[in-house]
């Protein structure tokens, strides 16, 4: 069992790592989903004041246009910034996503390690057995 031991410490160090990085990741991606909904919301509301704006344009309602105008100018640079926010949202979401795929990486390689030692030292034990089988009958023989 100590030949794991330490092995087992690791991993264990390891699966704390990787579980403060799937809460990294979850809380990155609450961000996004948050930024992105946003976009969302502003992208139909532009959808919306366009087509109203359309309907104005076709009846000549010339302040209605003005006024609908104003505001779609007022919602791009608005549009443009939430965009910047998803962006980076979604580029620190794919990094922290990428982190976790390491450390759960690294978690598997530890326990395969582990299962290494103690299959090796199973088979050390077997391997003993035997020769201590081996050994009594040797005796059991010799004694007849």
């Amino acid at each position: 069992m100590k030949q794991w031991h330490g092995f087992e410490k690791i991993r264990t160090l390891r699966e704390n790592e990787k579980n403060e990085v799937r809460m990294e990741y979850e809380d990155a991606q609450t961000i996004f989903e948050h930024e992105a909904t946003e976009l969302y919301k502003l992208l139909k509301k532009k959808e919306a004041m366009e087509n109203k704006y359309q309907e104005c344009l076709q009846n000549g309602d010339i302040e209605t246009v003005k006024g609908y105008y104003n505001y779609l100018t007022y919602l791009t640079p608005n549009i443009v910034d939430v965009q910047k926010r998803v962006n980076s949202a979604r580029d620190k979401m794919d990094h922290v996503q990428q982190k976790l795929t390491d450390k759960y990486i690294e978690v598997k390689k530890m326990e395969k390690i582990i299962d290494r030692k103690k299959q090796t030292h199973l088979e050390w034990i077997n391997k003993q057995e035997m020769m201590q089988m081996d050994e009594i009958s040797i005796r059991k023989f010799t004694e007849r």
